[in-house]
């Protein structure tokens, strides 16, 4: 009984807010100005780096081949104390296109993602200033379309990121993650609830990150904390649809578990550490709906691993049982049941919700192909997606909360 109330309960209030987002996908209007050819403002574009001799020349190529003229940019590549070839890739890239605006910046000892961000914005010129992965390629035109998305309160600008060429079944889910996050990036963005800054591009007003102080070089998810930071001092952070950025994602689930496991301690982290903003009003959305659902979710995939782990261990103890007392019999049940008495069996109180959620969820995972123009196959990796991967995350986040209770050593 008590499992039943609780997985109605909770499917209602996640249902709610598929509807929430449903309406807000059909009712954005904002209307988006264009670049103004004539003012091009100085950008300052980051790329830290650590052991990316096999994606940085890819990541440089598409820099040099940005719709932006050459004397409005300069380009920093922060080596933080990379043990293999990645700094001589990057002077060998530098001495061949001698006109490029590029300037490499090495770490003696490794410091982190933030501090290598933290050392280019030292040096930088710009007015504004671009954060890019190492394994990322951009689109030609991202930061004329990105630009014209800063008005008064903006401070940082997004891009949409989809998957590079995937070939893995990880590498596929991760396709699909990525389609769904850009979509509810981009509905965030449309009610200022969006609060992160991914590192594979964002583009920020470079005088406001210096007096904020920078990127927090203490922290997993720099980009995410400064995002929250944001927030939290009322700037607004937007999503650029029209700018498309690849990214390069791990190909096998170890490398998937140590990435999404330090993303997940990132998230704990930067509520705990910005839980003013909870149920505040001067925060508008951010504070009374945004936060309020960052912690329900957070506390919706405990609760449910759970109660679901209970319930499965339950229900396999007492078929065991029937199994030991009843021997064969058992087994010609199973055998002659018909699909009348199944749906007999069926519990429509408990898995009616279920089917409610599951088809509102769809809806959105349909509008996120929509919106991203991504064609929708249904395969395995799709199936793995819907029906396996969310016990995946749901035990990622477990490790990822033992390892902040147990204050665990923090890695780039």
């Amino acid at each position: 009984m008590i499992f039943e109330l609780y997985i109605w309960i909770v499917s209602f209030a996640l249902l709610y807010i598929s509807v929430f987002w449903i309406i807000v996908s059909y009712s954005d209007s904002r209307k988006l100005s264009s670049f103004d050819d004539h003012g091009y403002p100085f950008l300052s574009i980051a790329v830290p780096t650590f052991n990316e001799e096999e994606s940085i020349l890819s990541t440089l190529e598409s820099l040099l081949h940005v719709n932006y003229p050459l004397e409005r940019f300069e380009v920093f590549v922060v080596d933080d104390a990379s043990t293999d070839t990645s700094a001589s890739l990057v002077r060998k890239f530098i001495k061949k296109h001698s006109s490029f605006p590029l300037h490499l910046v090495r770490h003696s000892i490794n410091k982190g993602k933030a501090a290598a961000l933290n050392s280019a914005l030292k040096e930088a010129q710009g007015e504004y200033f671009a954060v890019l992965d190492a394994d990322s390629l951009i689109s030609p035109d991202c930061f004329k379309v990105m630009l014209p998305r800063f008005d008064t309160n903006v401070a940082a600008v997004i891009s949409s990121i989809s998957v590079y060429e995937p070939k893995t079944t990880v590498e596929k889910i991760q396709r699909f993650e990525y389609i769904l996050a850009s979509f509810m990036r981009n509905l965030m963005s449309a009610v200022d609830t969006l609060h992160t800054t991914p590192g594979v591009l964002s583009l920020y007003r470079c005088s406001l990150l210096r007096e904020l102080g920078g990127f927090d070089e203490h922290n997993l998810t720099e980009d995410y904390e400064i995002a929250m930071r944001l927030k939290y001092h009322h700037y607004d952070v937007r999503m650029c649809e029209k700018s498309i950025t690849y990214t390069s994602v791990p190909p096998r689930l170890k490398g998937l578990w140590r990435q999404r496991v330090r993303w997940f301690r990132g998230f704990i982290h930067n509520n705990l550490l910005y839980r003013k903003m909870f149920l505040s009003k001067k925060h508008g959305l951010m504070g009374l709906f945004q936060m309020p659902l960052n912690i329900l979710s957070f506390v919706i995939v405990f609760l449910s691993l759970v109660l679901f782990l209970y319930e499965g261990i339950f229900f396999f103890y007492h078929f065991l049982l029937r199994l030991f007392f009843q021997g064969s019999d058992l087994l010609s049940f199973w055998k002659d049941l018909s699909l009348k008495e199944f749906l007999f069996l069926f519990n429509f109180k408990l898995h009616f919700p279920f089917l409610l959620l599951f088809l509102s969820g769809l809806y959105l995972y349909i509008l996120a192909h929509r919106f991203s123009s991504e064609q929708w196959k249904f395969h395995f990796a799709t199936f793995i997606y819907l029906f396996l991967y969310p016990f995946i995350r749901s035990l990622q986040w477990t490790n990822a909360l033992l390892l902040e209770l147990f204050g665990a050593q923090k890695k780039w």
